[in-house]
């Protein structure tokens, strides 16, 4: 059901937490989607919406290197890996920006994998926190040049590990 050949940067044991994880959610929130290999995984657990929010205007090499690719030619490649799901809502544009269309605790589960920066992280949990109602998650916990940790250290976030590189917090 997982579809692994998609390219990306997420192990098999983490698409799978991801797809049984939002198996328990009726809708679901990606931020960085990239080619869609999170995205598959998210639209194959959760029956209800899965937003997938992105601009599509740069990704990352073998080397983690930003580059920016064709804008039209990355999205088209997402499109062509996930677009025949019914329950895919993609939202075309920045983070912050889409976080400004949702309302208050509307949405179960928010998966952050977008600017790993230090000040990108935390502007993604400060816009995406109170729209999130049960599970805000993300990725690339332990990447050593990320921004993740020290984000989430610095907004006092109590997280916990889940599965390789995704943390997870508990709306109560």
């Amino acid at each position: 059901m997982i579809n692994y050949s998609i390219p990306g940067w997420m192990s098999h044991i983490e698409l799978k937490w991801l797809h049984e994880k939002s198996k328990q959610m009726n809708s679901v929130l990606e931020i960085g989607s990239y080619k869609g290999r999170s995205t598959h995984a998210l639209c194959t657990g959760c029956r209800g919406a899965v937003y997938a929010i992105d601009s599509f205007m740069c990704s990352i090499d073998d080397n983690m290197n930003v580059i920016m690719p064709n804008p039209n030619i990355l999205y088209e490649e997402f499109m062509k890996n996930v677009g025949h799901f019914n329950n895919l809502k993609v939202l075309k544009m920045d983070s912050i920006q889409a976080s400004k269309l949702f309302e208050p605790k509307s949405i179960d589960m928010i998966f952050i994998d977008g600017d790993h920066s230090k000040q990108g992280v935390i502007n993604d949990i400060n816009a995406w926190l109170p729209i999130c109602k049960k599970l805000l998650c993300g990725h690339d916990l332990i990447w050593p040049t990320s921004g993740v940790e020290p984000a989430l250290k610095e907004l006092d976030i109590n997280y916990t590990s889940a599965v390789d590189s995704i943390w997870t917090y508990e709306i109560n």
